[in-house]
């Protein structure tokens, strides 16, 4: 299972630029104006990558780079799949790499790496060195990323974790990493507190994508994702260990933060709001304990990527919601059989609100299980589960609304499943149920599927023969 195995961020961009896919921007104002540009793209298809520089309030060399992986050719050579491949065909793809074997590849430590040629502690330190974008109107402030990588140690088994989670700054030494309970960091942040030491972290801005991957997979309880990015790229990662924490970071990293998370009951400062997975504001502002920087490690003129939540028809969330509906494919064929497709839409903007799951249906209720299986087969709190046949792509949502416009009976074709896990950022959480910490919604079910008891004498489609559309294609228009 090897990705091209790129040795940093900057060899990654350099292929791209080499495709002439991207388009640099200069003098943009850090304050909304590189996040409006960001999200415009999602309504533009085939966007190009978006490199910020000479940005407003700073001099040349620190840039930001924004819709980089949101594109399928960009995805794909992130992922070292083929670069023709496209939606659907995509995920397929990413599903059969993470079929194989999981072997992993442990990280080599080097001596030194580029992230150390600046290295800035005690009164050097200023986050606000890096322009560090406001992306949003209404978040509560400037976000890294959002979508650092943070890095730590678990204090009693010894492995490393690294997860994405929105860091704020607040001062030129002061920031907050927020997590919600489940998360693998929140757990090993939370033996520290309870041994009552504050917790080390390490925050990675601008790692190989194959890295960055990595923490968006979510690898199981011990498994360090140094170790299954190095499977995915076939190739160890190289780290160094860091000046204050000893936390092993990428060596080829293009900005590292170090520190401590205070432990309770101590600093705390005011997190967020911050545009949301689901597309809206729906956390309310409250205390977080402070992330307190002892040491920034940085590149010459470095890089910082951003991955800021938008909403857009050709916005494809970096990539993401391709890899949870590989994982989510996965998961079904070791259920249930037939599964031709998995698709969540463009729609979900950082999260998996709507999922299609497309099945070839050999027995009565085959699609009914196929639904099922598939609104608890993670926990990103679907909120539609679609399934249709075997004909219908279930990235083309002009074909998944025809079929459920054809196809579903409403009467009894809708299962509503309530009293589902949800989080506190779901929108449809109320506040009175806040107030109570009692986060859960509901799904449905839609069964956009001819019924299957008289399958054979549904109506035929007036859709053309696939193989016949390609060949005239071919013939007179290409």
């Amino acid at each position: 299972m090897a990705t091209k195995a790129f040795k940093d961020l900057r060899e990654y961009l350099d292929e791209v630029m080499s495709w002439g896919d991207y388009k640099i921007i200069e003098g943009a104002d850090w304050n909304l104006e590189i996040g409006a540009l960001t999200e415009l793209q999602g309504w533009t298809p085939n966007a190009p990558m978006l490199i910020f520089d000479k940005i407003k309030d700073y001099g040349p060399g620190y840039r930001i780079v924004s819709n980089m992986l949101n594109n399928y050719k960009r995805v794909a050579l992130a992922l070292g799949l083929p670069l023709e491949a496209k939606g659907t065909e995509l995920v397929r793809a990413i599903r059969d790499k993470l079929k194989e074997e999981f072997k992993p590849v442990p990280p080599v430590e080097v001596s030194t790496g580029p992230v150390k040629e600046n290295i800035l502690t005690g009164k050097d330190i200023d986050l606000f060195k890096f322009p560090i974008p406001k992306w949003h109107e209404h978040d509560g402030g400037r976000f890294m990323c959002p979508g650092g990588t943070a890095v730590f140690k678990d204090p009693d088994e010894g492995w490393v974790n690294l997860g994405h989670y929105r860091i704020q700054v607040h001062d030129k030494d002061v920031a907050t990493i927020h997590s919600v309970p489940r998360r693998q960091g929140t757990l090993i942040r939370n033996k520290y507190w309870a041994k009552g030491q504050n917790a080390p972290a390490a925050v990675i801005y601008g790692e190989d994508p194959a890295l960055w991957h990595a923490g968006v997979a979510q690898a199981s309880w011990g498994v360090s994702e140094y170790d299954y990015a190095g499977w995915l790229r076939g190739k160890p990662i190289e780290i160094v260990k860091g000046e204050v924490t000893g936390l092993p970071v990428p060596a080829g990293a293009e900005i590292v933060l170090e520190g401590e998370i205070v432990a309770p009951p101590g600093e705390t400062r005011t997190e967020g709001p911050m545009a949301e997975w689901a597309g809206y504001y729906a956390t309310y502002p409250e205390a977080e304990q402070v992330f307190k920087i002892k040491a920034i490690l940085h590149r010459n003129n470095p890089i910082m990527t951003g991955y800021p939540v938008n909403i857009g028809q050709y916005d494809l969330y970096h990539g993401t919601r391709m890899v949870l509906a590989a994982t989510l494919w996965n998961n079904l064929d070791r259920l249930v059989p037939g599964i031709k497709g998995v698709w969540i839409a463009n729609e979900s903007p950082g999260g998996a609100m709507l999922i299609i799951v497309s099945v070839k249906q050999m027995f009565p209720g085959h699609a009914k299980r196929a639904g099922i299986l598939a609104s608890e087969a993670h926990d990103r709190v679907p909120r539609f589960v679609i399934v249709v046949d075997e004909d219908i792509e279930p990235s083309n949502i002009s074909d998944v609304l025809w079929a459920m416009g054809s196809r579903c009976n409403p009467a009894t074709a809708i299962d509503i499943i309530d009293g589902c896990y949800s989080q506190s950022s779901d929108p449809l959480v109320s506040p009175e149920m806040r107030k109570r910490g009692e986060y859960y919604s509901s799904k449905a079910i839609i069964y956009a599927c001819k019924p299957y008891t008289w399958i054979n004498q549904f109506p035929r489609s007036i859709k053309g023969d696939p193989e016949l559309l390609e060949r005239v294609r071919k013939k007179f228009l290409s």
